[in-house]
């Protein structure tokens, strides 16, 4: 029997007036966020949404200090 895929929410960031988007799911209390720029998990505290906003930003900006972030990846 197959096993049922948690299900996938988008979720917008935006950093300078660009917009920015990822994927988040939550399973069995753990919020999981992909993106092009990489991936967080974090245990369900707040809203799975707010949490998938912060893990977001958190990779935005990491990709941003690194360089990898231009116009073309816009969301």
């Amino acid at each position: 029997m197959p096993k049922e895929q948690p299900q996938e929410y988008p979720v917008t960031v935006e950093i300078e007036g660009k917009r920015y988007t990822g994927f988040y799911t939550v399973n069995r209390g753990i919020i999981a966020l992909e993106s092009d720029w990489g991936e967080l998990r974090a245990h369900v505290g707040a809203t799975p949404e707010l949490i998938a906003r912060r893990l977001f930003l958190q990779i935005l900006q990491g990709a941003k200090s690194r360089g990898e972030l231009d116009e073309d990846d816009v969301g």
